[in-house]
C-alpha cells in the first residue's frame, strides 16, 4: 500500500511538469501578439507625426487619426489573444489530458514488466512461509510462491537465486529430472560455480542409477578442481575411489567430508560408516591374515585453553612399551574439536608396523604450538596409558587439558 502510495505522489510531481511548458507557451504568444500590435501603433504615431509636421494633416486630423490608431491597437490585440488563447486552449486541453492520462498507465505498465514488483512479491512469501506455523497454510503459501518464482525465471532467465530455488524444491518432490534441469541453467549462469556443479553431479548421479557415467565424471572433476573442500564433492569422490577399491582415497575424501558435518545429521553418520567400510576393507587382513584392530578416539580441548582454530592437533597410538614410533597417526586441526575419529592398520606410518603389531597401546592427543609433530614445552596433551587392543572396536576419550613443561 505504502508502495503505490509513493508511486502516486511521484506521478502527480510528473504531471507537474507536463503542465507547465503549456503554461509558459500560451503566455509567450500572448506577449508576442501584444508586442506585435504596438510595434504597428508606434509606427502609425510615427508617421501621423511626420505628416503632421509637413503640414500635411492639421491638429485637428492628427487627433482623430490618433484616437482611431488608439482604438484599432487595443480592438486588434484584444481579438488576436482570444483567437490565439482560444486556440492554444484548445489544443493544450487535448494534448495535456492525452498526456496525464496515458503518463501513468505507461510507467506503470513499465514497472511491472521491467521492476521489481514481482521479486517484490516472491520476497514477501519466502517471508510468510518461514514465519507461517500451521502446516497447511504453509503448504498454500510454498505453492504460491514457487508457482510465483516459476513465473519470474521465464521472465528474469539470469537469476540464478530462482534457478537454484526451483532445483531444490524439486529434489524435495523427489522430481530429480526437472532438479537436473534448474540446476544446469543456474550453471549456464554462473559456470564457474563449484557449489553448483556438486550439487548437479550428485543429481545427475542419482539420475543414473548411482554410475558413474562420462557426464558424472566430467561435472564431478570440474567441481573438485574448483573446489575441492566441497563435502557433496568429496563425498562422491570417495564413493568413486571405494567402488575402484582405493580405500585410503576413499577415507581421506570423506574424513574431509565428514569434518564440516553436524556430528548428528544423518550424512554425518553416513560417511562415518563409509569411512569404518574402507577401513575395514583396507586392514581387514593384516599380514598374518588377522583382523586390524580398530581404535575410536573421541577427542576435546579443554574450554580454559585460548587456540587457533588452525593450530595443529596430533593423534597417535603407540607401543604401550617399545619403540615411540606411531602405530597409527592422524593430524587434524584444533577448530575441528571436538571430533570422534577412527584409527586402524590404515593409518600406519610405516608400513609393516601397525596396530596388529602389538596387544597394548598408548593413546596421545596434543595441541602443538610449534606446529612441530615433536612434542615441546608449551604444548598441550592428553594421554591414556595401557590400553588392550581386542578383535572388536577400541573406544578411548582424550581431554587435552595438560600443558608440557
Amino acid at each position: 500500500m505504502i508502495f503505490w502510495l509513493l508511486v502516486s505522489g511521484l506521478l502527480l510531481l510528473a504531471s507537474l511538469f507536463f503542465i507547465s511548458p503549456f503554461v509558459r507557451s500560451e503566455k509567450s504568444e500572448q506577449d508576442q501578439v501584444r508586442d506585435a500590435n504596438l510595434q504597428i501603433f508606434r509606427d502609425q504615431q510615427s508617421q501621423l507625426e511626420n505628416q503632421l509636421n509637413q503640414r500635411q494633416i492639421d491638429n485637428a486630423q492628427y487627433q482623430q487619426l490618433l484616437a482611431e490608431a488608439k482604438q484599432l491597437l487595443l480592438s486588434d490585440t484584444m481579438s488576436k489573444n482570444s483567437q490565439t488563447l482560444a486556440v492554444n486552449n484548445k489544443k493544450a486541453n487535448w494534448l495535456l489530458a492525452v498526456i496525464l492520462l496515458l503518463s501513468p498507465v505507461f510507467c506503470i505498465g513499465v514497472y511491472l514488466q521491467l521492476g521489481a514488483a514481482a521479486d517484490q512479491r516472491i520476497i514477501e512469501l519466502i517471508q510468510l512461509s518461514s514465519e507461517s506455523t500451521d502446516s497447511e497454510q504453509s503448504t498454500e503459501v510454498l505453492t504460491r510462491l514457487y508457482d510465483a518464482v516459476g513465473k519470474r525465471v521465464d521472465q528474469r532467465p539470469d537469476n540464478i537465486y530462482y534457478w537454484i530455488l526451483l532445483a531444490k524444491r524439486a529434489i524435495q518432490q523427489n522430481n530429480l529430472a526437472e532438479a537436473g534441469y534448474n540446476y544446469s541453467q543456474a550453471i549456464k549462469i554462473s559456470p564457474d560455480d563449484g557449489y553448483l556443479l556438486g550439487q548437479y553431479a550428485e543429481v545427475l548421479f542419482m539420475l543414473a542409477n548411482s554410475q558413474f557415467t562420462d557426464e558424472v565424471l566430467s561435472t564431478l572433476d570440474k567441481a573438485f578442481a574448483i573446489d575441492s573442500s566441497n563435502p557433496t564433492v568429496l563425498g562422491l569422490k570417495g564413493i568413486q575411489a571405494f567402488e575402484s577399491q582405493q580405500w585410503q582415497l576413499a577415507i581421506t575424501y570423506w574424513q574431509e567430508a565428514y569434518r564440516q558435518m553436524d556430528d548428528n545429521s544423518a550424512t554425518a553418520r553416513a560417511l562415518k560408516s563409509g569411512i569404518e567400510k574402507a577401513q575395514k576393507q583396507q586392514g581387514v587382513m593384516g599380514e598374518e591374515g588377522m583382523i586390524s584392530p580398530m581404535v575410536e578416539l573421541s577427542l576435546s580441548i579443554d574450554k580454559s585453553i585460548s587456540f587457533d582454530p588452525q593450530q595443529k592437533v596430533f593423534v597417535a597410538l603407540v607401543a604401550a612399551s617399545g619403540a615411540p614410533m606411531p602405530l597409527a597417526a592422524r593430524k587434524l586441526r584444533a577448530g575441528d574439536l571436538p571430533v570422534t575419529i577412527s584409527l586402524s592398520n590404515a593409518d600406519a606410518v610405516v608400513a609393516g608396523y601397525n596396530l596388529s603389531s602389538v596387544t597394548e597401546i598408548k593413546a596421545v592427543a596434543r595441541l602443538s604450538q610449534t606446529g612441530l609433530a615433536n612434542p615441546q614445552a608449551g604444548d598441550w596433551e592428553s594421554a591414556v596409558e595401557m590400553i588392550s587392543l581386542g578383535d572388536q572396536k577400541t573406544n578411548v576419550e582424550l581431554h587435552i587439558s595438560f600443558q608440557r613443561k
